[in-house]
């Protein structure tokens, strides 16, 4: 299971043992998940890498504390994003509204000066969306999940979930657009 894709029943399983204090399901939880709960942390917090690294951290340790709370229903998967998306609103609702700056260990050059930029041009749209949209358009195109599988993890009708995703994609495209339209002027 290590640093693989785990489904909700397996982590079902690994949950309920962590109930029973089993510290090895902890690890294995966090082996399995550790790097698309991170993902999914830093695309929420438009970039911010030490956030989503301790957002993720803090992500496992409240799997860990709330387990015993856990009802096993093929939904474990979801139970630890629910986690996730709970403390990066919470870290999103303290902030004031700041767009990321890009990862500054980019290496110069034209290639990947373009690329930085078209980078942070995401990460301003991203930025410029919803709390609720940017986490449903996180969830799909980060972590892969499917709009059914946001719209359980949520609690959420899939209509609703379907709607967010169609609206954050026309924004973002639109911001894309205007940015490009932007640099396009520019030069």
């Amino acid at each position: 299971m290590s640093g693989g894709r785990i489904d909700g029943r397996a982590a079902d399983e690994l949950i309920v043992r962590m109930a029973a204090g089993d510290m090895a399901a902890l690890e294995a939880l966090y082996n399995a998940m550790y790097g698309e709960i991170f993902a999914y942390l830093r695309s929420m917090l438009g970039g911010d890498v030490q956030s989503a690294e301790d957002l993720a951290q803090d992500t496992f340790i409240r799997a860990y504390r709330y387990a015993p709370k856990f009802a096993a229903m093929g939904q474990g998967r979801a139970w630890v994003y629910r986690i996730a998306g709970r403390l990066a609103f919470t870290h999103l609702s303290k902030l004031p509204p700041v767009v990321g700056e890009p990862d500054p260990a980019i290496p110069s050059g034209a290639d990947v000066e373009e690329s930085a930029l078209a980078s942070r041009a995401i990460q301003e749209a991203m930025a410029a969306i919803s709390p609720e949209e940017r986490q449903v358009v996180s969830l799909h195109t980060v972590s892969g999940l499917t709009l059914r599988e946001i719209a359980d993890m949520l609690g959420q009708p899939l209509g609703t979930v379907k709607w967010r995703h169609a609206e954050a994609v026309r924004k973002l495209r639109r911001l894309l657009n205007d940015n490009q339209g932007r640099e396009t002027a520019d030069q």
